[in-house]
């Protein structure tokens, strides 16, 4: 489809979407923005009298290597648009690594990858947003026009309005990246070590994996033309099992004078997390007791990619069971946090990267006026991804724990996950009188908060435990391709 038939049919998608948000607003009332996946850990649900539907908005304009930039409806998932990208030789400054994750979600979830020690957090490579405001008007954002709101609709979860077109900032990539693997003890080393890889030109993604203490893999990507021989290049179940293909290198003892060099195709890199939804294919054979070979992980193989993951994880409500959080964390207290999460859920992983410090991110108007005491210090993105206490009091306060360590320590936690703040609590964390007043500005009052709107996720009587009967529904759904598993029938 050319660009004028794409442009017609957007046109006319978000005029229905206006009309749909004028309704809401007429006459008063409440309503949710249904995309029809998510990658989201929240239980929600959605009654189909109370949305707004946008699961049809995954439209993707050209590419326009004059501007170095791509327009895309909001739910482009990371996939196509990598593809998308890849066929003019340029890929986005950020590439969120599970494939399902939209270009919206990225917008409004505050998403990040190996590449943000250099570009920031996706929304900061967004140079221009289309958005309906809550009475139905239409508006645009860019950092030159409303720049306000192209900063605080970034990470809102969508409390601002309903967002349909994003311009995203692209860069030349080539087929294959080379990536360096080094052991690390501990993580003030790690970060150390870090830092002095961001000062290296051709390292473009930096990145790394706490499996336990004294045990971390520091991992520096660079593009490539082609790999030294077709043997260094991972083989596709070992790029779907990657956390297990690096604990493995990571038994050689590869140091920074010796690391050990591994090469993928650029897109197996920018998705290789994405099998197990990162290392969640490991805990689920753990969790049904089913044991770990070439054999089982074939023939689960076709059900591991994290769109299915998700969809697993609402359908059976194991999500009340693993802790999935990822946190911003400043580096003078990132040593602090991570051995408090390691003696706090012994059964873990942790995702470990380094952004960019918050002063340049657009994150000290977001959060507590204390935040600016780290406003200049590089931010590490720690995800935390392990199996949690099955007593759901206990897998409560668990997460509680967490949540209130990061925010003690400077930190902030992404809210696609599950929230377990009380309303004063919350409020205390994210600066409430600046995002009221940007939300009146732009006619967002008849819209949820983002703590309403987090507070009504926890209440939807979703994620109840049915693990047997939701991981087989979950298998039907995927071979009949149901896909709105989100709507109340």
């Amino acid at each position: 489809m050319d660009q004028p038939e794409l442009l017609e049919e957007h046109r006319a998608a978000v005029a229905r979407i206006q009309e749909q948000v004028r309704y809401f607003h007429d006459s008063k009332k409440h309503f949710r923005v249904y995309h029809g996946s998510t990658s989201s850990t929240r239980p929600v649900q959605f009654r189909r009298d109370a949305i707004v539907d946008t699961s049809d908005m995954d439209r993707i304009f050209p590419v326009n290597l004059d501007t170095m930039t791509v327009q895309a409806e909001p739910k482009v998932p990371m996939d196509l648009l990598a593809a998308h990208c890849l066929e003019r030789g340029v890929v986005p400054k950020i590439v969120m690594e599970f494939k399902g994750i939209t270009v919206g979600g990225g917008y409004s979830g505050f998403s990040g990858e190996s590449s943000m020690y250099r570009y920031g957090l996706f929304s900061n490579t967004v140079a221009d947003i289309e958005i309906v405001l809550g009475d139905g008007s239409l508006e645009t954002a860019s950092r030159t026009h409303n720049a306000d709101l192209l900063e605080h609709a970034a990470g809102s979860l969508g409390t601002f309005g309903i967002v349909t077109l994003v311009t995203i900032e692209l860069i030349h990539a080539k087929p294959y990246v080379q990536v360096d693997l080094q052991l690390c003890d501990d993580v003030g080393k790690a970060h150390d070590v870090f830092e002095d890889a961001t000062a290296v030109d051709d390292i473009h993604f930096i990145d790394g994996v706490y499996f336990r203490k004294g045990r971390i893999a520091i991992m520096f990507g660079r593009f490539v033309d082609e790999p030294p021989s077709p043997a260094k290049v991972l083989k596709k179940m070992q790029v779907h099992w990657f956390s297990d293909t690096i604990e493995e290198i990571l038994d050689k003892k590869p140091t920074a004078e010796k690391p050990t060099s591994v090469y993928m195709t650029t897109t197996d890199y920018l998705f290789r997390y994405d099998h197990g939804a990162f290392w969640g294919g490991k805990l689920a054979f753990q969790h049904f007791h089913v044991p770990q070979n070439a054999l089982t992980r074939r023939l689960a193989d076709p059900f591991l990619d994290s769109r299915t993951c998700y969809h697993a994880l609402h359908k059976s409500g194991l999500a009340n069971e693993y802790v999935v959080q990822d946190f911003g964390i400043p580096a003078s207290t990132v040593t602090q946090f991570v051995a408090f999460v390691n003696e706090t859920l012994p059964e873990l992983q942790i995702f470990l990267a380094p952004c960019k410090a918050p002063g340049d991110i657009g994150l000290t108007s977001r959060f507590n006026p204390r935040v600016a005491e780290v406003a200049d210090q590089r931010i590490f993105a720690v995800g935390v991804y392990g199996r949690g206490p099955r007593d759901p009091e206990a897998f409560y306060e668990l997460n509680r724990k967490l949540e209130l360590r990061s925010a003690e320590l400077l930190g902030a936690k992404l809210l696609y996950a599950r929230t377990y703040y009380t309303e004063d609590e919350f409020w205390q964390i994210y600066q409430q009188p600046v995002y009221l007043e940007v939300r009146k500005k732009y006619k967002a009052e008849g819209l949820p908060t983002v703590y309403e709107k987090l507070k009504a996720d926890m209440g939807t009587g979703a994620g109840k435990r049915r693990a047997v009967r939701g991981i087989l529904e979950t298998m039907w759904d995927k071979a009949v391709g149901n896909k709105e598993y989100l709507l109340k029938k």
